[in-house]
């Protein structure tokens, strides 16, 4: 008695030359995405490199508007850093939560500065609170762009996003 096995149904001229692409790609496309990471590194540290960071806000101190036990001078301040020295555009957005799913726009910055090392920033804006509240909740975005520097000549522009953590400021009779 003899016993053969299964036969499996041979692959059609398709898919066999599928297959085979699809491996050789893997071998060529195998030393390229390991050589990447090195040619990467080397040629970004020439480029400028700027980051931002949105700080909480918080209550101004001072406050130079009339305390009224309605509205609250708040600071909103972020910083920017940049490896090298260049111009940084800035786009700033302050908020103010009014209920679970309503956020209003309280205030807008758009301003150019050159930064060289740490630059930080802060804009007031005028809180107020409604409806009786005692405590507002507020948060602002940063966003930034700069031109990379590559050598001598300008490249591409980056940017770079934050958002700060929402702040719970207190509105009642001007106490802190």
């Amino acid at each position: 008695m003899t016993i053969n096995p299964p036969t499996r149904p041979r692959r059609s001229l398709a898919a066999r030359v599928a297959l085979v692409s699809t491996v050789s790609l893997g071998l060529l496309a195998g030393p390229i995405a390991m050589a990447s990471p090195a040619s990467a590194a080397t040629a970004n540290s020439t480029r400028d490199n700027c980051s931002v960071t949105a700080f909480r806000p918080h209550a101004d101190r001072d406050n130079g508007w009339k305390r009224d036990g309605k509205s609250v001078r708040v600071n909103f301040a972020f910083k920017i850093h940049c490896d090298k020295g260049t111009r940084v555009w800035f786009n700033q957005k302050m908020f103010q939560e009014k209920g679970r799913w309503d956020v209003k726009r309280i205030g807008h910055v758009e301003d150019s500065v050159w930064v060289r090392g740490t630059k930080f920033i802060v804009n007031d804006e005028k809180v107020s609170a409604h409806r009786g509240d005692n405590v507002v909740k507020v948060f602002h975005t940063v966003r930034i762009q700069f031109k990379d520097n590559n050598g001598s000549k300008w490249s591409s522009w980056s940017s770079d996003f934050d958002k700060s953590p929402v702040a719970r400021i207190r509105v009642d009779n001007g106490r802190w």
